[in-house]
């Protein structure tokens, strides 16, 4: 091997300083465990991002897309696949730079589906045991919101009131309240109010380009500056090859190149925390292939990499007589109905899904078809259909819970490479009968809201559904690495420890059992959280257990 830089060892090596990554660093540095962090991408300022320029919208479709194989950065790796545009943003922050912020829990039966239906495992842990670690993480980031959501569990209070509604969820909630469905607020990581230096949300519709003045938890801006100011220490540019193991298989720490300089170095570490999203942690272990790991680090169940979840989505957009401003606040998600979250097989399927109101972005993005392609026709009668529709819609997103598969799978691509040479990750993806039933459902639901509330045309994106390919926007990166009580069918037990090597932690989204029908960030920091707590236990940190 070429000759590296060796550092000083640490107790705690994390890799991937994204959501999971900084909530781990914060957790262990605050405990004085001696923490490095590596990211492969470099600190955003926000001098960087495009949010305030005049050609925004052409930047978030080419240099600040979500899709890496749109985007095309050095420090991102392509993605091999013809199935999917896969959403990571490498950088401190990682995907919360560009994400939305929208904050919602798993519900209980979301951790007990191998009971309710055995067409996915039980989560080896229960809603009950992640709720203080929910509460928890959302004091550290804070969250808007109502209480009292009767479709969820009582919980602790939010940090701040929600945020504003106006005119488009005003008429969302009428179209539901004539249905008699359940909706609610959608709690959000975004703040109401002014909170520790950040100013309150300025409702400028804009999340996704990066939120300059911190108002939207971006880890970079909320989680990072209290984990470094507590000791930990985070190196970007910072390209890990491989983690390395000893003779008994146990981690020893991880080879990586610094992309500035093309040095290698080696950082010895007690421990190794992985925190690189669905699809880089699985690549990485399989990277690590060697020793008593042939055919990958932990996988010795062959479940690295497999059962890839993204969520089943659809999207219906409606336009309306009244004018519902659907280019200000929040992009999502300003209401969310769970009136179809639980198991019905009366409907045909199992699992359930949600119906999240999202705003439309911008004159540019609605121009150019807005979340639906419902593009706005050129030359005559441009003016007139603009007139009507601008500003006038909104989306329904039906975000539905995907069953795992163990053929939907992340592994290394025979062809394609990073800018370090390192192979991509290839990715395999498919959704099952059950999924194709179950949106299909979702999306009648999302027409019917368009009727009762009198939409004068509607649009429906299924991307791809009613063709032969579907193709998931591909917005969560979750179970390649599960979690359970079985190593035979599992990655790492409920510590997120792997069963292969027990100085190795798995924290991101790739340790999730199942989807859930929501958004998953909230349930990524909470696990994460969970997971750091334990390992500061000196039981923990003595190898023991938890």
């Amino acid at each position: 091997m070429t000759l590296r830089t060796i550092h000083d060892e640490v107790d705690a090596l994390v890799i991937g300083a994204g959501c999971a990554g900084a909530i781990v660093s914060q957790v262990l540095a605050e405990a004085g465990v001696r923490v490095t962090c590596l990211e492969q991408g470099h600190w955003w300022q926000t001098s960087d991002y495009p949010h305030d320029r005049a050609d925004w919208e052409w930047r978030r479709l080419t240099d600040w897309n979500t899709a890496v194989n749109v985007r095309k950065q050095a420090q991102d790796y392509p993605i091999d696949t013809g199935d999917e545009m896969t959403l990571m943003w490498s950088g401190v922050g990682g995907s919360t730079t560009i994400y939305t912020a929208t904050w919602p829990r798993f519900r209980p039966s979301d951790f007990r589906k191998g009971r309710e239906h055995d067409l996915a495992p039980d989560w080896p842990i229960a809603y009950e045991d992640l709720a203080p670690h929910y509460e928890a993480t959302d004091r550290l980031v804070r969250v808007s919101g109502v209480q009292g959501d009767p479709a969820m569990p009582p919980r602790g209070p939010f940090q701040t009131r929600p945020l504003p509604q106006t005119a488009l969820g005003r008429v969302a909630a009428k179209g539901f309240r004539k249905l008699g469905w359940h909706h609610w607020p959608t709690p959000c990581a975004i703040l109401a109010e002014d909170f520790d230096g950040r100013p309150a949300c300025n409702n400028c519709g804009n999340c996704q380009s990066g939120c300059p003045r911190g108002s939207l938890n971006s880890v970079d801006m909320t989680i990072w500056p209290k984990a470094l100011a507590a000791g930990a220490e985070l190196r970007t540019h910072a390209r890990v090859e491989m983690i390395e193991t000893d003779r008994q298989g146990r981690a020893t720490g991880a080879v990586y190149v610094d992309r500035n300089t093309g040095v290698r170095h080696f950082q010895p570490a007690d421990r190794v925390i992985l925190a690189c999203n669905g699809v880089g942690t699985p690549r990485l272990l399989l990277l690590s292939a060697g020793g008593r790991h042939r055919d990958g680090l932990a996988n010795a169940s062959d479940q690295v990499g497999r059962n890839l979840m993204h969520h089943v989505l659809s999207i219906v957009e409606m336009w309306t007589e009244e004018r519902l401003d659907s280019h200000k606040g929040i992009i999502s998600s300003a209401l969310i109905c769970e009136e179809f979250a639980e198991t019905d097989e009366a409907r045909g399927f199992v699992n359930g899904f949600t119906i999240q109101i999202a705003r439309l972005n911008g004159a540019g993005y609605q121009a150019l078809g807005s979340h639906s392609g419902h593009v706005c026709p050129w030359g005559e009668g441009h003016h007139e259909h603009f007139r009507t529709h601008f500003s006038h819609g909104l989306c329904a997103t039906i975000t539905g819970d995907d069953l795992p598969q163990a053929d939907n799978r992340v592994t290394l691509s025979d062809s394609i490479v990073d800018s370090s040479g390192l192979p991509a990750a290839n990715i395999d993806y498919k959704l099952h009968d059950n999924d194709k039933k179950l949106i299909r459902f979702g999306i009648d639901r999302a027409v019917d809201l368009a009727c009762s509330i009198d939409a004068f045309d509607h649009r429906i994106n299924d991307f791809g559904l009613s063709s032969t390919s579907y193709c998931p926007p591909a917005w969560h990166l979750l179970g390649t690495c599960r979690m359970g009580d079985d190593r035979e069918t599992s990655v790492t037990d409920k510590w997120h420890r792997a069963w292969d090597c027990p100085n190795l932690y798995i924290v991101d989204g790739s340790s999730m059992v199942t989807g859930a029908a929501v958004n998953p960030t909230s349930t990524i920091s909470a696990l994460a959280y969970r997971a750091a707590q334990a390992m500061v236990t000196a039981s923990t940190l003595n190898g023991a257990g938890a």
